[in-house]
């Protein structure tokens, strides 16, 4: 594949938002035919710093994962055409080089005018003849094996759904395409390498609402922003639902609250998941709940109590590696009426809602809350989880209730 598809690639519409994406499929092409680390593609290619490590952060597996997804959107709309495809196998970091199909060039006049010449018996009119038919059965031939992988490709969808619980098969089963949403917090850098986060700050214009920030600000003078970096507890947790609900890796999409638009909420089920700080971009999605996530108390508040019912879900401290504390999960229309938008929101371990969706006994819990308020499709609910060290145990739902947007 010469370098010029590569930039066809890298300049179509599925790209032309994504410049980390595009940076990180131009780095792995350059080093296609090396063995890379994650290591070197963190600090090399998507500007993560020397002490960047692996094992804690899931930023280049987050990312290798999007681009992935990305790189499949485009051969199956603008790249449909293209005889070669860039891939990247999943558990992989390099990138190759697939074909998809033969190239038959048709030969020019003069080779066929000289043909004549050489086997007199052989009429031009019979060689087009010949063509022609030749024509004909790769059309027939390329028109059943994308019909065949169509069919495959439907089959395999509905093999995916039917295995899925009941829960999930209600959410996913629209039709409609999915995306991940991973937080992108705001950092703020300098060209001395000083890299910041104000957690209470989530909006690049609101630097002089922190003192640390205009401090750093009067120092080094005005920085630039910075949106590289993806939370580890939420990129473990996506990736654990994606491993779930997608063992294949052709379904659902990942996208970070950077690059999500607001036609994207109509258009497609979202799962976010996060804090009240990393989601600040998606705010109002979250005003819409009636509870409300507080993280300078670590606790659930309900907005709508009403006299007899807890008005606050606090965390616990239940041993010196040991705490309980509260979620939120909500499920709630998209933009259009025909999508979902799934929420999991929580003061710090977005792992443990994840680990209650993907239990049986977290689902059956939900679903039977959801029959007895009469099966309503959206609602929102609060879930108390263990939490042992950073391990989830086990998830218990203390609240549920139908969703009813607040004016």
């Amino acid at each position: 594949m010469p370098s010029s598809e590569l930039e066809y690639v890298l300049s179509s519409r599925a790209f032309e938002k994504t410049p980390t994406l595009r940076k990180l499929l131009t780095y792995l092409w350059d080093h296609r035919d090396e063995n890379i680390s994650e290591y070197a593609i963190a600090t090399e290619a998507v500007g993560r710093r020397a002490d960047f490590e692996p094992r804690f952060d899931a930023t280049v597996r987050v990312l290798v994962s999007r681009l992935r997804q990305r790189l499949k959107e485009f051969y199956d709309t603008e790249g449909s055409h293209l005889l070669t495809q860039i891939v990247i196998p999943l558990g992989a970091h390099q990138v190759q080089i697939v074909s998809v199909g033969s190239e038959i060039a048709s030969p020019p006049l003069e080779g066929v005018q000289s043909d004549a010449t050489l086997h007199p018996n052989v009429s031009i009119r019979r060689i087009a003849w010949i063509e022609s038919v030749i024509i004909l059965i790769l059309i027939f031939s390329n028109g059943w094996t994308l019909w065949l992988r169509n069919r495959q490709q439907q089959e395999s969808k509905r093999v995916q759904e039917s295995r899925l619980p009941d829960f999930w098969r209600q959410f996913l089963g629209n039709g409609k395409s999915t995306q991940v949403i991973v937080p992108n917090p705001v950092f703020f850098s300098w060209e001395n390498g000083l890299t910041a986060r104000d957690k209470m700050v989530n909006d690049f214009s609101e630097i002089g609402d922190s003192p640390v920030l205009r401090d750093l600000e009067h120092r080094f003078g005005p920085p630039t922003l910075s949106q590289q970096y993806v939370p580890s507890p939420d990129a473990f947790a996506s990736l654990r639902l994606d491993r779930y609900l997608d063992p294949d890796g052709t379904r659902i999409r990942f996208f970070t609250t950077a690059e999500v638009s607001a036609s994207d909420l109509d258009r497609q089920n979202i799962i976010i998941l996060g804090t009240p700080n990393t989601l600040a971009p998606l705010r109002n999605i979250l005003d819409r709940l009636s509870f409300r996530v507080d993280v300078p108390t670590r606790s659930v508040i309900d907005r709508r109590s009403t006299a007899g019912m807890p008005s606050k879900f606090e965390t616990v401290q239940q041993s010196a590696t040991r705490i309980t504390t509260p979620g939120i999960i909500a499920s709630l229309p998209g933009g259009a009426g025909t999508n979902h938008v799934l929420v999991l929101i929580t003061t710090q371990y977005t792992s443990a809602l994840v680990s209650y969706l993907t239990s049986d006994i977290g689902l059956q819990e939900l679903r039977k809350a959801q029959a007895a308020s009469g099966n309503h499709p959206y609602f929102e609910a609060v879930i108390v989880s263990d939490i042992e060290d950073t391990t989830a145990l086990r998830g218990k739902l203390v609240e549920f209730r139908p969703y009813i947007p607040r004016p």
